[in-house]
């Protein structure tokens, strides 16, 4: 990215928060009022959502500074590997204090009280280590602590399905999960083979729309703009008193997301962040 200092700044602190990787800013030669900022993402299960988080986060830099001139661009390494490489960055990892996510190549053996959801992405999102997901599946832990989980749960935009799996593991009924994306009902359904879990989980390709049936708890981990472009769909599958956990977009777009679902008769329950990241609680 290249843009003023304020917000080099910002976008520095952003993308190291969400990497963990080297970033340099830096002054263009020959061009001392012109700041360049440069990080870098690894290719893991989440470059997806991370790239699409940035050019959200970067769109906000704009507003905020409406009259600067400030550009945004990738640009790949050498090639590598990939296919096989990004396992690497793929390990198990404790999400809630009784959950553990891991791939199907690196076996755990659980702890007292401990629970292990394998999940292998293939080709879709969601491993547990996005700050996104991890809001998700701490207040999933939440509920179970307070035994309101429910009986029922619809995940929209499922990826692995690790979501609908962790909520079921953790005392869920029955759940659904629904993507668009023929790649992630595929994913969802493998991952609920693998933990033992398909007579609880079912996978669709159906737009949120196309459902009637009501749930205890929805939950949605998309981008702010899906959210509130499905806001009008996603509250009336809400059963009432249930939770609608929606989460996916940064904190600069919680205002936005909120009046999305308030206009639907929803209300604010709670928030939570993660560096930079928020999660919304609806009823």
């Amino acid at each position: 990215m290249v843009g003023p200092i304020q917000a080099a700044e910002a976008w520095a602190d952003y993308i190291y928060s969400m990497s963990g990787q080297g970033v340099i800013i830096e002054e263009v030669a020959d061009h001392p009022e012109i700041t360049r900022v440069k990080g870098y993402l690894g290719f893991t299960a989440e470059l997806a959502a991370q790239r699409a988080g940035l050019e959200e986060f970067f769109a906000a830099l704009k507003q905020q500074w409406p009259d600067q001139v400030m550009e945004l661009g990738f640009s790949d390494l050498e090639p590598v590997d990939w296919s096989e490489n990004w396992k690497r960055y793929f390990k198990p990892r404790r999400v809630t204090w009784h959950l553990i996510v891991t791939p199907p190549w690196e076996p755990v053996e659980p702890g007292p009280n401990q629970q292990v959801l394998i999940i292998d992405p293939g080709q879709a999102f969601g491993t547990g280590q996005h700050e996104s997901t991890l809001l998700c599946l701490r207040r999933l832990e939440r509920l179970r602590r307070h035994g309101r989980l429910g009986s029922s749960m619809l995940d929209v935009g499922c990826g692995t399905g690790i979501l609908a799996l962790a909520a079921v593991l953790m005392g869920v009924g029955r759940a659904t999960a629904i993507d668009i994306d023929p790649l992630a009902v595929a994913a969802t359904e493998h991952n609920a083979a693998l933990n033992g879990l398909s007579d609880q989980v079912r996978a669709l390709k159906q737009p949120v729309e196309q459902l009637s049936e009501e749930f205890s708890l929805v939950t949605a981990n998309l981008t702010a703009k899906d959210l509130c472009h499905l806001a009008p769909a996603l509250a009336p599958r809400l059963a009432p008193g249930g939770e609608l956990v929606a989460s996916g977009l940064l904190v600069e777009q919680v205002d936005q997301v909120r009046q999305a679902f308030e206009a639907q008769g929803l209300a604010l329950l709670e928030r939570d962040t993660m560096s930079g990241w928020a999660m919304l609680v609806l009823g």
